[in-house]
């Protein structure tokens, strides 16, 4: 279970524990192993300041043009909320302490670092499959991979989504584009690492309508760029053919509850992102869900996002039907789609224990 507190505000969650529990018996042919998410990168212990103030004087000069009012709403109502919230949740939380180091993040930094240089090294370029079967470690091109039971993948481009689900639907669809952003094609520009960034135009094409099932719901990870909100609420959802039930706020913080960094003026840096769901079934249930906080400690691993199926399986029936599009790991009972569907599942990521 990911939820470890939940109060009219929202979730506090921890991505490690649900992931953890899925490879607690692994088979590696001739013996069992457990194996857990590698601990150090979710050693966030202090907030990024250094990381906030440049980030702030990249974007000082960038047009205020968009109406940046509902940000500003967002914000208060996410510190409000979490001020509430942030109370109940002492016994997760270390004591605060007054200082830290230089070096406070630097293991988390450092084990991302590597980890992502590690898992990035495989070819894994079209590469099909799946697992029916209990936990089990594989080897692909002389890497080795998790796989949880029940699960499967393609770790192919998007365009191709409708040669392969044929005649497929799907009660729940999680996306979370690799979204147009000048600052971050610049960045990655200077390095041979990074994903290739889509124009929204490009991922409302995309055939939800088409993969979505009758009363199915769709699940959208957004920047708090308005460009890119209005696109998922005014374009997106009306072609995929759903309608605009909720918002959540992933707010992330440290292992002492500071916020991983601080709130600013927009366009500036925020401490949490926003998921926008859609859905075919628009029950009342839905506005009770509404403007709620998902709370974690992240990983410092670049999009490595906390699963929602704990949080989002009230609103889905039995035994759901589950597609990740633009996915990094894979989850039971789960299609995984995406270039680096598996990216996360290599060994690098894990701990055997």
């Amino acid at each position: 279970m990911s939820i470890l507190h939940c109060t009219n505000n929202g979730w506090f969650i921890s991505h490690c524990e649900l992931i953890n529990n899925f490879y607690i018996n692994v088979d590696k042919g001739e013996s069992h192993k457990t194996f857990k998410l590698n601990p150090n990168l979710f050693k966030i212990v202090s907030p990024f300041q250094d990381l906030t103030k440049k980030s702030t004087r990249k974007r000082k000069n960038e047009s205020h043009s968009l109406d940046h009012h509902n940000l500003h709403q967002c914000i208060e109502h996410v510190q409000k909320s979490y001020q509430q919230f942030v109370v109940e949740l002492s016994r997760f939380l270390l004591p605060k302490v007054k200082e830290f180091s230089k070096s406070a993040n630097i293991e988390a930094l450092e084990t991302s670092a590597t980890v992502y240089a590690e898992s990035g090294r495989p070819n894994i370029a079209n590469i099909t499959g799946g697992n029916d079967d209990q936990a089990k470690l594989v080897e692909i091109n002389d890497s080795c991979f998790l796989f949880p039971n029940n699960c499967r993948f393609f770790c192919k481009d998007v365009a191709e989504i409708n040669d392969h689900l044929i005649d497929e639907q799907f009660d729940l669809i999680v996306l979370d584009p690799p979204w147009w952003n000048k600052y971050v094609r610049r960045k990655k520009a200077k390095t041979n690492d990074g994903y290739q960034m889509m124009f929204n135009d490009n991922i409302k094409e995309l055939p939800v309508e088409r993969l979505l099932g009758e009363s199915g719901t769709v699940v959208v990870w957004c920047t708090n760029s308005n460009q890119h909100l209005e696109a998922v609420q005014n374009e997106f959802f009306p072609k995929w053919k759903v309608k605009f039930v909720a918002r959540l706020f992933w707010l992330k913080v440290t292992q002492t509850g500071e916020t991983v960094c601080k709130f600013s003026e927009p366009p500036g840096k925020q401490p949490f992102e926003q998921i926008i769901i859609g859905s075919r079934d628009e029950g009342p249930d839905w506005q009770f869900f509404n403007d709620k906080l998902i709370v974690s400690i992240p990983s410092a691993l670049h999009s490595h996002k906390p699963p929602l199926i704990e949080i989002l399986k009230t609103h889905l029936p039995e035994d759901p039907k589950c597609l990740e599009i633009f996915a990094r790991y894979l989850l039971p009972n789960w299609t995984s789609w995406g270039l680096e569907a598996i990216r996360f599942q290599h060994l690098s990521v894990y701990e055997k224990f």
